[in-house]
């Protein structure tokens, strides 16, 4: 069973200026931890952690892949290249597979399917139409030409599986290297199949890697290297680091070898006569390949963040090398994103799911004009990183930057940044002698310009704030026995709210307008069942105050959504509950599911991330609008950390683990009135255009008609906050012909109106 995946899908036309079209996804990868990589003496195919690209070293030219433009999955296990059929292909790390050729994948999904269980893919061989898959289940042989598995090669140790690690060609031989030995068998064996009709060769060692160059056969074991001549193995010596792979050179073999503790390695070239006539170092060293004309080109999967070392390159002289890769995120992982206007600020994290610091020196990076910049150093002081929560306000031009470990980052918008942490806030229960932690975990800014922040772990002043002048007043204490304070919004009503994800609830606080004076502050803390605050679980995990006022709490059990936010301190208004149908089943919203995510968009309707991937629900939460997974979609994983939302284009992103991920929704945020100049895009629409049409830029909900030149209704709709969309189509379905088509859009109390125009191509 295999789909075949088109590069771009007929519905993603360009939408012109303004981005992707509407319900389109992008992929934001990064492209600098090569995994491995492949060549047809042109064009070089390489795997990275995130995607696919590949590189033309006669123009110059990269092309970028993702889940968005046609591949099948995400993080790169193994590339080959068959240059028989002149495809390229991937193994992921899931077990699936691509074969990609003429900018098209084609998904063979047969091993990831298999029912769970060590599948993993090791290496690949191409060989004239066959790839020869080296697996924990076995050998597994792909037929290129037919595109499915021609068949499962296994081998065992009495009862036990063997695993197979590589796989050579040598003189029609197919050799494997593999848990239980070395052994051969002729490619046209009809008897391949059957593990007693291949040859042993020498002891039974446990061989991990294989190379064939020339006339001559190379395998490794740890940190030893041996030749095969016929049934003979002779130990040619050792290496000062494990072996990671072997790969033909020209006249002689490359081996990789790495220290993946210490991230350190190197390649070495050794001639026919084994003396090793060549070395250079790089960082985490995953495949080297050699050109007929001697030019070197290898692969690092480093996460060391600076270009000397990692991704594809080019080796240019004895200790330099020029690196080919597209443009992306420093690093796949994504905790938070501060998105306006096209402008994404990513926090790239992280932290643990139990709230421990992970060391994640990559901070931050600021996606514009379609180019990334990743800031990579802020300050000496080591516990300044993994920067979990980040937020530019649109007031100011400061951005704010929380690190789970170094305090709160403060950008100015000429760049100029300061960090507050000792003698500004708490340090946490988690510090040690030596290693102060501050925890910052949470950034809001309210109109008065004040930042509000939580202060992860610590024993006072969970919640704390630097005013607009620079003041940072020490706050009410409040009790809270998990010292576990995290993101922190603001209601209509200047109250605070913050989640504490370790079993104590939510808080909302009141400072009365008057952060310095703390005598008139109140606070409340929300907490599971009647009387105590009405959430349906203590482990709270998101929160977001949707159009109506309205803030909704994300739980390990579902969501409780607190209609009455201006009367809860003072007389203990409680969470709803609400109650939806499913099917014939009654439940509250999202019971038994972990809502780690929640946002709302232009058109009050809110987007919710659980482990199991996403849902765009109505405002009321009757209705389901979207339902997204990464099997049905582009979303690199299920586990959703972040949803954040560009107010401007509507475009929603969903951070993960894995990368980052955006969506172009139907709904903008509305303003009172319409905008000077309404912006349609696509426009005009080209011929085939078969997605969205928007329109944006429209006061909030607006009436919207579409009429033909002549004043004849075509369509009519009301805005999704600020944007209205047409398929268009007329209201009987039909495609609308090729012409001038008007847009009039009055706003809700019929005080404003706007118009534009869209134009149809055949």
């Amino acid at each position: 069973m295999w789909n075949l995946l088109l590069l771009i899908p007929a519905t993603a036309a360009l939408a012109q200026r303004g981005g992707p079209a509407i319900e389109q996804w992008r992929s934001f990868l990064p492209y600098n931890q090569a995994t491995g990589a492949a060549t047809d003496g042109s064009n070089f195919f390489v795997g990275t952690v995130g995607g696919f690209y590949t590189y033309n070293r006669d123009d110059g030219s990269l092309s970028a892949y993702s889940k968005s433009n046609g591949m099948s999955d995400i993080g790169i296990a193994a590339v080959g290249h068959d240059r028989t059929t002149k495809q390229t292909v991937i193994a992921y790390t899931n077990s699936n597979i691509d074969l990609f050729k003429d900018n098209s994948f084609y998904n063979i999904p047969e091993l990831k399917l298999l029912p769970a269980g060590n599948k993993t893919i090791y290496h690949i061989q191409p060989h004239n139409g066959l790839a020869y898959l080296s697996t924990s289940l076995g050998l597994v042989v792909l037929n290129l030409n037919k595109r499915e598995i021609k068949e499962t090669i296994k081998f065992n140790d009495t009862t036990v599986d063997a695993t197979v690690y590589a796989s050579a060609i040598l003189n029609d031989s197919v050799y494997v290297a593999t848990s239980v030995g070395l052994l051969r068998s002729h490619i046209n064996n009809p008897y391949i199949l059957f593990e007693e009709r291949w040859d042993a060769i020498g002891e039974a060692r446990p061989y991990r890697h294989l190379a064939s160059t020339g006339s001559r056969l190379y395998a490794a074991v740890s940190d030893s290297l041996f030749e095969i001549q016929g049934n003979t193995v002779s130990w040619i010596g050792t290496t000062a680091m494990p072996v990671k792979r072997l790969d033909a050179g020209n006249d002689g073999l490359w081996i990789c070898a790495a220290d993946p503790e210490n991230e350190t390695g190197y390649f070495t070239f050794m001639n026919a006569g084994h003396q090793r006539s060549d070395s250079f170092a790089t960082k985490s060293p995953t495949q080297v390949l050699q050109l007929a004309n001697g030019d070197v080109w290898y692969t690092d999967d480093s996460r060391y963040i600076y270009t000397t070392y990692h991704g594809f390159r080019k080796r240019t002289g004895t200790n330099t090398s020029e690196a080919f890769y597209p443009d992306g995120p420093v690093t796949n992982t994504s905790f938070d994103v501060s998105a306006y206007n096209g402008e994404v600020w990513v926090a790239h994290g992280s932290k643990s799911n139990t709230w421990d610091a992970l060391r994640n020196r990559a901070n931050f990076s600021r996606l514009k004009d379609d180019h990334w910049i990743n800031t990579a150093w802020v300050d000496e002081n080591p516990w300044v990183q993994d920067f979990i929560r980040i937020h530019k306000d649109q007031q100011s031009g400061k951005l704010y930057a929380a690190s789970f470990g170094g305090g709160l980052l403060e950008m100015q918008p000429t760049g100029n940044w300061q960090i507050f942490n000792e003698g500004y806030l708490s340090r946490t229960r988690a510090s040690t002698p030596g290693n102060d932690l501050y925890q910052v975990s949470g950034i809001a800014v309210d109109s008065r310009g004040n930042v509000w922040m939580t202060n992860f772990g610590a024993d006072e002043n969970e919640l704390a704030v630097k005013t607009a002048d620079g003041k940072w007043p020490k706050l009410k204490p409040i009790p809270n026995n998990s010292h576990s304070a995290a993101d922190v919004i603001i209601d209509d009503f200047d109250q605070k709210w913050f989640i504490c994800p370790s079993n104590e609830g939510a808080v909302v606080y009141d400072d009365n307008g008057t952060p310095e004076n703390t005598s008139d502050d109140k606070y409340f803390a929300l907490k599971k069942g009647k009387g105590a605050g009405g959430l349906p679980d203590n482990s709270t995990l998101s929160i977001a105050k949707d159009k109506d006022g309205a803030i909704w709490i994300g739980t390990t059990n579902g969501i409780g959504i607190v209609n009455c936010p201006d009367e809860v301190i003072a007389r203990r208004c409680e969470a709803e509950l609400k109650i939806v149908q499913a099917d014939q089943f009654a439940d509250h919203l999202f019971s038994q599911q972990s809502v780690k995510a929640i946002a709302v968009d232009g058109a009050n309707r809110k987007w919710i991330g659980t482990s199991n991937g996403v849902w765009l629900i109505s405002p009321d939460a009757e209705e389901t609008i979207y339902r997204f997974t990464e099997s049905n979609s582009p979303l690199p994983s299920n586990n959703i950390e972040r949803i954040n939302i560009d107010p401007v284009t509507g475009d929603v992103y969903f951070s993960t683990e894995k990368g980052l991920a955006s969506f172009r929704s139907t709904a903008t945020d509305g303003k009172a009135e319409h905008e000077e100049e309404l912006f349609v895009y696509p426009n005009p629409v080209p011929s085939g255009f078969n997605g969205m049409i928007g329109v944006r830029g429209m006061a909030e909900n607006a009436d919207v008609r579409i009429t033909d030149i002549s004043g004849q209704l075509i369509y009519r709709t009301r805005a999704l906050g600020g944007q209205a969309v047409w398929n268009g189509k007329d209201y009987n379905g039909r495609k609308a012909q090729s012409g001038v088509y008007l847009v009039f859009s009055v706003n809700k109390d019929g005080t404003q109106k706007a118009t534009a125009k869209i134009i149809l191509y055949e």
